[in-house]
């Protein structure tokens, strides 16, 4: 943290000091204590996105919801069905843990990273969504660097049987469909989720005439089950399941035009949860068990399969003694790789813990550590410091620092281009915030700084995986703010500005430094919403190095309910209509680069019954 980033904070604190409002900030349960927690009390920077945000979003993906809050961004690799890159704070999605309903949905087989194909889940069912940014390597494990991201489905919200149909038309022959049926009771809470979409897709390539080019569509269904049974007053289960499956065209982005029907990829995902809590009086015992698979056929010409599996079980401890809120955990993690004929197994053993206590009556205190061995590294340790004080009822005051580590994936240390002797990456995070509510809590204000250095990061270079001495590092602000004019009238804006370099010199790429996102929120009416939002982002570059163009894109999504349980949406994406870029394939003039949809409508329905 450099003088700068001190000074401002001490501004920051001053002016906190001096509000004058005495309103309760709102109390919104998370889990970035891998236990319940009021919003209020948390020392990590959380970004809460509810229900109610998601239907009203003009985003048909999960990516595209996300990218409307923080330091999130998304550079696109082409039509929907494609594999987004995604980016939190400046770091890569081979930082960032997702976990949807509890599950890691990871791919391990992937090249350099573990990604979750987060666009490859229905928006439709989903709840909320929890980004836990900073350092979350103590609880979460590795890949846990830049943030968690919690996707979290909806359960039922009365007794006895519900229905719910969703359907959505529009914008390059795309079609979407959702069924829901769910069952509740005093002691049971069951939900079964079918749903699918398909698209022809459309160029995503900017079209220099020089070449022929073709549009690229996708296929995607699936399902997922959550259910909660409590099956004594001390004893509590939950079994959840996911399973989908996706096809999707793609162009190749090494070379130009690279636009062929030949290049498609295939993939397939199994997913099981099951845990069981047991608690009495201050105690709670929970065990838990994960099984995965995910496969993947890559198609370009010839046809590559990569096979995953995962299991993990995992024990957690939880406790109040003398004020201080205790949880210690095990887990055991095996991860089995066959990467087109290469495999590859690995262990890894875990044990965490933290303690979480008033240090004075405004502040809480949390501090945790992890201890890792695995079977390929031995042990190495983390830890992380979190602080929350409530100046005023009003006010909040945040800040954070840990350590994290990512491991060598699979396929960088054993496929044909692997490297056995690579070593984790390591990290240290810092994090400070302040909120502050105005006005009966109609109006709140967020400042933030972030800083995160990773070493020893892993490079492809000559053919090979390596290890380098480059030091990735990014660093930046957010400022976010949120205002009821009037009843039927909010406004909100959220800037975020990023810096990312390695210590060669290289900037860090896809990732724009200045991002903005304004958004209003009209409802003249009980029955009838509008939203709209407008995304500015600039000064980012492609793989090659070069600066692409500025993005804009204004968003729109108008929504009327015409009965107690029927709501119609309509949605515009880039009403400019403008193209976009968002990455380029290749360094030459005359590749213009991919470019994101233009204006695209889409028409849906959600009746419950």
């Amino acid at each position: 943290m450099n003088f700068s980033k001190i000074i401002f904070f001490i501004i920051i604190f001053l002016i906190t000091k001096n509000a004058m409002v005495q309103d309760k900030l709102g109390s919104i349960v998370v889990t970035p204590n891998r236990s319940l927690v009021e919003l209020n009390k948390v020392g990590s920077s959380v970004l809460m996105i509810n229900k109610r945000q998601i239907e009203s979003s003009a985003a048909t993906t999960t990516s595209g919801v996300l990218q409307e809050f923080g330091g999130f961004t998304v550079s696109t690799k082409g039509n929907k069905g494609t594999d987004p890159s995604y980016f939190n704070r400046g770091l890569s999605r081979k930082y960032i843990k997702v976990l949807v309903d509890g599950m890691d949905l990871s791919d391990i087989t992937s090249t350099q990273e573990e990604p979750t194909y987060i666009d490859n889940l229905n928006l439709i069912t989903v709840d909320n969504i929890e980004i836990l940014n900073g350092s979350q390597g103590t609880l979460y494990g590795g890949n846990a660097i830049g943030g968690v991201i919690s996707i979290n489905s909806s359960f039922p919200d009365k007794f006895g049987f519900k229905e719910t149909n969703y359907l959505e038309a529009g914008s390059y022959g795309s079609i979407k469909n959702s069924n829901s049926l769910s069952y509740a009771n005093e002691t049971l809470q069951l939900v079964i989720n079918l749903g699918g979409e398909r698209s022809t897709g459309y160029n995503s390539f900017i079209d220099t005439e020089l070449a022929p080019t073709e549009k690229d569509g996708y296929y995607l269904y699936g399902s997922n089950f959550l259910s909660n049974f409590i099956l004594t007053d001390n004893i509590e289960a939950n079994f959840n399941g996911r399973f989908y499956k996706q096809h999707n065209q793609y162009d190749n982005n090494f070379s130009y035009p690279g636009d062929s029907s030949l290049y498609y990829r295939d993939d397939k995902l199994y997913a099981l949860l099951f845990d069981l809590t047991y608690s009495q009086r201050n105690v709670s015992h929970k065990i838990t068990f994960q099984p995965t698979y995910t496969t993947r056929i890559n198609t370009s010409g010839a046809s590559y399969e990569y096979d995953g599996r995962k299991n993990k079980l995992e024990y957690i401890i939880s406790s109040n003694l003398f004020g201080i809120n205790f949880l210690s955990g095990l887990d055991y993690l095996k991860k089995s790789a066959d990467m087109n004929g290469l495999l590859a197994d690995k262990e890894i053993h875990s044990i965490f813990s933290e303690f979480r206590f008033k240090l004075l009556n405004s502040t809480n205190v949390d501090a945790s550590i992890r201890r890792e061995y695995d079977s390929q590294y031995d042990t190495f340790d983390t830890g992380r410091i979190q602080f929350n004080n409530n100046i005023f009822k009003n006010v909040i005051f945040r800040g954070s620092i840990g350590t994290g580590y990512r491991t060598p994936t699979p396929y960088e240390l054993y496929s044909s281009y692997g490297n056995t002797n690579l070593t984790p990456e390591k990290s240290i995070t810092y994090d400070l915030g302040s909120e502050i509510s105005f006005n009966q809590n109609s109006s709140k204000l967020y400042f933030g700084a972030f800083e995160t250095k990773v070493e020893d990061i892993i490079k492809y270079a000559a053919s090979k995986y390596r290890q380098s001495t480059a030091n990735l590092k990014t660093h930046g602000s957010e400022i976010r703010f949120k205002t009821a004019i009037y009843d039927f009238f909010t406004t909100s804006m959220n800037y975020t500005k990023t810096h990312g370099k390695e210590n060669d010199g290289d900037s860090i790429t896809l990732v724009p430094k200045d991002k903005i996102v304004f958004s209003l929120n009209y409802e003249p009416r009980k029955n009838i919403n509008i939203n709209t939002y407008y995304l500015f982002q600039n000064k980012s570059k492609d793989t090659k190095y070069n600066e692409l163009p500025v993005y804009r894109s204004l968003n729109l999504n108008a929504s009327y309910s015409f009965q107690k349980h029927a709501k119609a949406f309509l949605k515009f994406e880039n009403l400019l209509d403008r193209d976009n870029i968002v990455n380029r394939g290749g360094g030459t003039s005359e590749n213009l680069g991919y470019r994101s949809p233009g204006l695209s409508m889409y028409l849906g329905i959600k009746f419950e019954n």
